[in-house]
């Protein structure tokens, strides 16, 4: 690429930021007495988890709680 090509080149580029975020899940299944409370406890299972990065565990958040069922 001759040095005029470069010149046009760099004329019709544009700079971007890009972020990229990777995200998993984990599932627990804590038995309590309410939703708040097994919530509670599910953060306290993460924290102690050694598995779980200390970046995974600072951005984690609750997707979804959900009663199970007796069976």
């Amino acid at each position: 690429m001759g040095e005029f090509e470069s010149m046009t080149n760099a004329l019709k580029t544009k700079k971007y930021e890009i972020e990229i975020i990777g995200s998993t899940c984990r599932m627990y299944y804590i038995t309590a007495e309410s939703a708040e409370k097994a919530e509670e406890l599910a953060f306290r299972a993460v924290d102690e988890d050694f598995e779980i990065s200390s970046t995974w565990k600072a951005s984690a958040e609750i997707s979804y709680i959900e009663e199970e069922e007796n069976e």
